[in-house]
């Protein structure tokens, strides 16, 4: 049974409820069906739910790589500028060599994150259409019991929007770096 087939399954039950004493909308309804046909949605869940997750988990993965990736390669340049710089007969040799690498690790780190964002991106696009078809298929009720998948993948995309702004601003970051000539100071 597909979860639709569940969801109107649910519905006929509560059509089929007894009012409640006091009234105010309530309807007795038998619980043991009800928890039935929960057990058998979440079951059920569809696949672009169990592939919403794991695109949510690979963007976060990705753009964790990236940073680390971005991180390292600075660091490294960083190193081997500094080193350069400190033998003072080959200081000119060392600025355009650290400039290099610097300019390399810029491309790379720029390619590293430009493929992340256009893969976070499509999933993330990927993600939303889901999200809406899901909606407007489901009944008040199913969007009731759907709403903490909503609610977690709305988090992720918030998280996976702050990694991207992040790995942004470490980028500008990584573009201020700039490597002093001791002759210009001089």
């Amino acid at each position: 049974m597909n979860y639709e087939e569940i969801i109107e399954k649910i519905e006929d039950i509560l059509e089929e409820g007894k009012p409640s004493f006091g009234g105010g909308g309530k309807v007795k309804v038998d619980g043991d069906a009800i928890a039935e046909c929960l057990k058998e949605l979440s079951s059920s869940i569809p696949t672009e739910i169990i592939q919403a997750r794991k695109i949510v988990a690979e963007r976060r993965e990705i753009l964790q790589a990236a940073q680390e990736t971005a991180s390292k390669i600075v660091s490294d340049a960083q190193v081997k500028a500094e080193k350069m710089t400190e033998e003072h007969e080959i200081t000119k040799a060392a600025k355009d060599a650290a400039l290099k690498i610097v300019t390399e690790a810029n491309d790379e780190a720029n390619s590293i994150l430009t493929e992340a964002n256009t893969n976070a991106e499509e999933r993330e696009a990927s993600a939303k259409r889901w999200a809406y078809e899901m909606r407007m298929q489901a009944s008040e009720f199913a969007k009731s019991i759907m709403g903490e998948c909503d609610d977690y993948l709305t988090r992720n995309i918030d998280f996976f929007s702050q990694n991207r702004e992040n790995a942004r601003l470490a980028l500008s970051r990584l573009q201020n770096v700039s490597i002093k000539n001791p002759e210009d100071e001089e």
